[in-house]
C-alpha cells in the first residue's frame, strides 16, 4: 500500500484487475442521473489526485484532481478541492502525475466477433506469423490435426499482398493438407474468403454457380472456381458454416471485454448483431456481467447485412427492444446497412473514377444496374429513418458514400425534429461536397485511422496517389462541420486507439512516409473523435464522454504526462502508441488495473500484453467488415 497525503486514512488503494461486470449499476430508467446533490454533501466512493485529467470539455480544460460518487463525475478540481470528499470508505488513487482521459469510445468494433478470432475459435493465418501460401498451409495442417473429423477450420488474418509466392491462393494449396475438413479462410479486410473445395462441395459451388449481386466467385482460365469468394459471394459457402454456440459467443464476449478493457476501451458500437448476439448482450447486461457500454446497429437475424428493402423490412419487423436492460450499458440505437465493399487489392469499392488498371467497383445492394442498385440503397435508408431508427452505412468510394449522403438527405428533408444521427462508416474518400452536405443534415462519419495505417503505402498503386494521400480525410470532415468519430473495427485491426492517434497526428504508413499531411489534425482534436463525438454517435453526449460533473465515470488512465500546463501535447507522437495503460474504470469502479493479474487468466493476461503494445494491425483475424 502506498501513503497518499490526500487521503484521510492515506492509502491507495489497489484497483480490481481486469473484473468483468463489475462496473454494471443497474439504473431505472434513462434519465436516473437527473437528479443531482450537492457534491459536498457526501464522501466520494473513489477520488484520483495528483495527476493531469483532460476533462474534454469545451476548452481543453486540465486538472489534477476528479471525484466520483454511485458511478457519476462529482468533481473536477485542483487536488485540495476534493479533500472535503473523502471519508472513510473512500478509494483514494494517487496517480503520480499519470493522464486521465474519457473512457474510450471506438465508435465501430466487432466485439464478439473480436473475441471469436482468437484461440480456440479461429486459426490466425496473418502476419507476422503467416508471410506466405506456405505458412496459411502449414497452420492450417496443424488445426486439422487437432480437429473432429470432418470439422471445419475457420481462420482469419491472411493478406495476398504479402505473400511471398506473389500470387493469389487457390484452393489447391489447401486441399492436400485438409481432404476430409471444410476449410474457410477470411482474409484480413473481410472481405475476401478462401476456402479449400471440400467446403465449395458442401456448399455446391462449381462452374455453373452464377455471381451472386454484389460478389464474384474468381474463376480459373477454364472457368472452375479457384476457391477465392469476393463480397457477397462469401455467403455462399458461409451459410453452410455452423454457427458458435451460444456459450461460445458468451465466452468470447467476456474475452473480448477484457482486452477492451486494457486498452482502455470503455464504449463501443457493435456494427451489425443477429438476434443470437442480441440476446447474449441483453442477457449480460441484464445480470450486470457486460462491462462495458454498447450501442448495437442490427442485422439479419443469421448475422447477414441486408441488400434489399425486404431485408430491412424483415429486421425492422421482427426486432423487439430487450427488455429490463439498462440502455447504459446495452442500446440498440439502428440498423447497419452495407453500401459497398472496400478499396484494397479486391477493388471492390464503388469509386467515381477507375482504380489503376480499371474497374469502378460497384455498390452490393440489389438491382441490374448502377441507377436500381442506388435506388434500393436509398429505399433502404428511408424504410430505417421513417422506423425512427439510426443508420449506419458503411460506404468507402467516393460514389458510394455520395449515394449514402443523398439517401440520408432525401430521409431527412422536411423532418426537422427527426435527427436520428446517421452516419458514415469508413467514408475513405468522402469528398468535401458531399462532406458538407453530411453536414448540413446533422450526420456523422466515422473514420479508421488504424486502418489509414495499415495501407497508405499501398493505396497508390490501387488508387492512384492523389486520392490515397486524401484518404480518410479527418482536416476535410471538420472543416465541413460534419461529427467526426474514430474507430478501430476491431477484429480488422487491433483495438489500440492509440496508434489510431498517432496516425492522426502523423498520416504515417508502415513505412514511415507521410500519406496526405494536409489532412492531419490536432490532438485535441483527434481525442475528441474518441471521446465525445463517439458519445455523440452514441445519441449519448448528455451523460458520457466527458468529465464534467454530472457525466459517468468512466476514465482512462495512462502512464505518465502527455501535456504541459497549456494543454499542449510533450511527447513525440511516435511514443503515443508505447503509452501503456495503467487503470480503467468504468461507472465508477476501477474495472482494469496494470499492476494487479490476480484475477487473469493466463489466456487473458497473454492476449492483453500481446495486443497492449504497438500490435502489428494485421495479426488480427476476424469475420467482419
Amino acid at each position: 500500500m502506498e501513503r497518499s497525503p490526500l487521503s484521510r486514512r492515506g492509502l491507495l488503494r489497489g484497483g480490481a484487475g481486469l473484473a468483468i461486470g463489475v462496473a454494471a449499476q443497474p439504473l431505472t430508467h434513462a434519465n436516473a442521473w437527473a437528479d443531482d446533490t450537492d457534491p459536498s454533501s457526501t464522501a466520494a466512493d473513489l477520488v484520483l489526485h495528483n495527476g493531469q485529467v483532460l476533462t474534454m470539455e469545451r476548452g481543453f480544460r486540465i486538472v489534477s484532481a476528479l471525484a466520483v460518487r454511485a458511478g457519476r463525475i462529482v468533481h473536477a478540481g485542483p487536488d485540495p478541492s476534493v479533500r472535503r470528499l473523502i471519508g472513510r470508505r473512500t478509494q483514494v488513487v494517487n496517480l503520480r502525475g499519470r493522464t486521465v482521459l474519457p473512457g474510450v469510445n471506438d465508435s465501430h468494433l466487432h466485439g464478439l466477433r473480436t473475441g471469436l478470432a482468437l484461440p480456440p475459435y479461429t486459426v490466425d493465418v496473418g502476419e507476422p506469423a503467416v508471410q506466405s501460401i506456405a505458412d496459411a498451409v502449414a497452420a492450417v495442417a496443424a488445426a486439422v490435426q487437432q480437429a473432429d473429423p470432418g470439422a471445419w477450420i475457420r481462420g482469419k488474418g491472411w493478406n495476398e499482398n504479402a505473400f511471398a509466392e506473389g500470387r493469389p491462393p487457390t484452393r489447391h494449396d489447401l486441399d492436400p493438407v485438409s481432404p476430409g475438413h471444410p476449410v474457410v479462410l477470411l482474409d484480413w479486410s473481410n472481405h475476401v474468403l478462401w476456402v479449400n473445395s471440400k467446403a465449395l462441395e458442401l456448399a455446391g459451388v462449381d462452374r455453373d454457380t452464377p455471381d451472386p449481386s454484389g460478389g464474384v466467385v474468381v474463376r480459373d482460365s477454364s472457368g472452375e472456381p479457384t476457391g477465392l469468394l469476393r463480397e457477397t459471394a462469401m455467403d455462399l459457402v458461409n451459410r453452410h458454416v455452423p454457427p458458435f454456440t451460444d456459450k461460445e459467443q458468451a465466452d468470447a464476449i467476456d474475452t473480448a471485454v477484457a482486452l477492451l478493457l486494457s486498452h482502455g476501451i470503455t464504449s463501443f458500437t457493435e456494427p451489425g448483431i443477429g438476434a443470437a448476439a442480441q440476446r447474449i448482450y441483453a442477457d449480460k447486461a441484464r445480470r450486470g456481467a457486460l462491462g462495458v457500454r454498447v450501442t448495437a446497429l442490427l442485422s439479419r437475424p443469421d448475422d447477414t447485412y441486408p441488400t434489399s428493402a425486404g431485408h430491412v423490412r424483415e429486421i425492422l419487423g421482427t426486432h423487439r427492444p430487450p427488455e429490463d436492460v439498462d440502455p447504459r450499458w446495452f442500446n440498440i440505437t439502428g440498423v447497419k446497412l452495407r453500401a459497398d465493399g472496400v478499396p484494397i487489392s479486391s477493388r471492390t469499392a464503388w469509386m467515381r473514377e477507375p482504380y489503376t488498371g480499371g474497374g469502378r467497383g460497384g455498390l452490393v445492394t440489389d438491382g441490374a444496374t448502377d441507377q436500381e442498385k442506388v435506388d434500393e440503397l436509398t429505399a433502404m435508408v428511408g424504410l430505417v429513418h421513417h422506423a425512427g431508427m439510426q443508420v449506419g452505412t458503411h460506404a468507402t468510394g467516393d460514389a458510394a458514400i455520395d449515394a449514402v449522403a443523398a439517401a440520408y438527405a432525401r430521409a431527412l428533408r422536411g423532418r426537422s425534429r427527426a435527427r436520428p444521427r446517421h452516419y458514415v462508416i469508413h467514408g475513405d474518400f468522402a469528398w468535401p461536397e458531399t462532406l458538407r452536405l453530411l453536414a448540413k443534415n446533422r450526420c456523422g462519419v466515422s473514420f479508421n485511422p488504424n486502418i489509414k495505417h495499415l495501407i497508405a503505402d499501398s493505396q497508390p498503386d490501387i488508387v492512384g496517389a492523389e486520392r490515397a494521400a486524401y484518404q480518410t480525410p479527418y482536416r476535410s470532415a471538420l472543416r465541413a462541420g460534419a461529427v467526426v468519430t474514430s474507430a478501430s473495427d476491431s477484429p480488422n485491426v487491433a483495438p489500440d486507439w492509440r496508434q489510431g492517434l498517432e496516425t492522426m497526428l502523423l498520416r504515417e504508413g508502415g513505412s514511415g512516409d507521410v500519406s496526405g499531411p494536409d489532412q492531419i489534425i490536432g490532438v485535441r482534436e483527434a481525442l475528441h473523435t474518441y471521446t465525445g463525438a463517439g458519445a455523440w454517435q452514441d445519441h449519448a453526449d448528455r451523460w458520457k464522454g466527458t468529465l464534467s460533473r454530472g457525466m459517468a465515470a468512466d476514465l482512462c488512465v495512462l502512464e505518465g504526462a502527455l501535456f504541459d500546463a497549456r494543454g499542449r501535447l510533450t511527447r513525440d507522437a511516435h511514443d503515443i502508441t508505447d503509452v501503456p495503460i495503467a487503470l480503467t474504470v468504468v461507472g465508477g469502479r476501477i474495472a482494469y488495473d496494470a499492476t494487479d493479474t490476480s484475477r487473469r487468466s493466463s489466456a487473458t493476461r497473454a492476449q492483453a500484453v500481446s495486443w497492449a503494445r504497438r500490435p502489428d494491425p494485421r495479426q488480427m483475424c476476424a469475420h467482419c467488415s
